[in-house]
């Protein structure tokens, strides 16, 4: 009798212990997915060329330590600010060192969100 007793613990025990990893993965993977998919992409650089009359510049950086010539995007929403206080977009000029936070679209370009004024580096 305490054999059969204790072969039928094991047995829910083994039950529960492979029972718990499988949702306990499934969980974690639904959970990273989705921050994903809202996380902002960060790109620091240096200003090369403002289009005012198309609201883009090019900056020389990206995801650091990169230092590709990439496309930014801004628009009426673009929160604009100087050392992480507020800022004017007129501050920006060609060689300034700025930290654009925003989502990237299937061309590359960089749709700002933020656009911070820094020190140059």
């Amino acid at each position: 009798m305490k054999a059969c007793l204790a072969l039928l613990c094991f047995a829910l025990a083994g039950a529960v212990f492979f029972a718990m990893p499988a949702g306990a993965n499934q969980a974690a993977t639904e959970t990273k997915a989705a921050p994903a998919a809202k996380k902002a992409t960060k790109w620091q650089g240096s200003v090369l060329r403002i289009y005012k009359e198309s609201s883009e510049m090019d900056i020389r950086g990206g995801a650091a330590p990169a230092t590709d010539t990439r496309k930014v995007a801004y628009d009426n929403s673009t929160e604009w600010t100087k050392h992480g206080k507020p800022g004017q977009q007129d501050e920006v000029k060609e060689g300034s060192f700025v930290i654009i936070l925003g989502h990237l679209d299937d061309k590359g370009t960089l749709h700002a969100s933020r656009i911070d004024l820094r020190l140059p580096r």
